[in-house]
């Protein structure tokens, strides 16, 4: 009887649960093994107050884990720091190169671009930074779930779920991912029309990117250098 194929959610400190929580409930099930992978089996904290308290603990280390059938990285909203965790980058390019799947949720393919896996490959993120997965050579695509070949990224936080449930699908099937929908009850009617650009208004759009983009300048001075540095190791400048 073959094995069922391995998932590798990467942890980290800093990362955004939800970026993780939703796809791993949709995955979750006999139909998978499951790792959450860390440097080490200390656990690692959450960001933001909302969940600072929030511990995550690893099931195995980098060191535990070269290869993996499905990689999947969450995202954060302080992608370039994580960007100059050496190891967890070398790490994602080597586990990476011969996965079957090559995935990440929000701003975790900044991780996965930086590991030079999304090059010439289309590819999402959360809406606000966009453009710059073109710093790694991928091609920015605006959709909630992006699939090229064996790429699969979803774009800002809650798309995880719609992430997970076409991973699903990709791999199990339609009907099993529908019915895990129904499971789940994943039936989203938000109470604001404001969940995207595409509907949100202009006027709160604009107020969104401008406060982001004064977040990342105060506190995020080292970015711009860490998109030029990546770029220029990928042989993309």
């Amino acid at each position: 009887m073959a094995r069922p194929p391995h998932i590798s959610f990467v942890l980290y400190d800093g990362m955004t649960a939800l970026d993780l929580i939703g796809p791993a409930e949709v995955l979750a099930g006999p139909q998978f093994r499951v790792d959450y992978v860390w440097r080490s089996k200390d656990p690692v904290r959450a960001e933001s107050q909302a969940d600072k308290e929030l511990r995550l603990v690893p099931t195995a280390t980098f060191a535990d884990i070269s290869e993996t059938d499905i990689l999947c990285v969450p995202g954060t909203s302080d992608p370039y720091k994580q960007m100059m965790q050496k190891d967890m980058v070398d790490w994602l390019a080597a586990v990476g190169r011969n996965a079957t799947w090559v995935t990440s949720v929000c701003t975790g393919s900044f991780l996965l671009g930086a590991a030079g896996l999304l090059k010439g490959y289309r590819a999402t993120t959360h809406w606000t930074l966009l453009d710059q997965l073109a710093y790694f050579g991928a091609v920015p695509e605006n959709a909630r779930v992006v699939h090229d070949r064996n790429r699969v990224t979803g774009a800002g936080v809650t798309s995880g779920i719609d992430f997970g449930l076409t991973l699903l699908s990709l791999i199990a099937g339609q009907e099993v991912a529908a019915a895990k929908q129904l499971v789940l009850e994943y039936d989203p009617a938000p109470p604001f029309s404001s969940g995207s650009p595409a509907v949100a208004s202009p006027e709160i759009t604009a107020s969104v990117k401008t406060q982001y983009a004064a977040y990342v300048k105060e506190k995020m001075p080292y970015a711009q250098t860490c998109l030029e540095d990546a770029a220029l190791r990928l042989g993309i400048i």
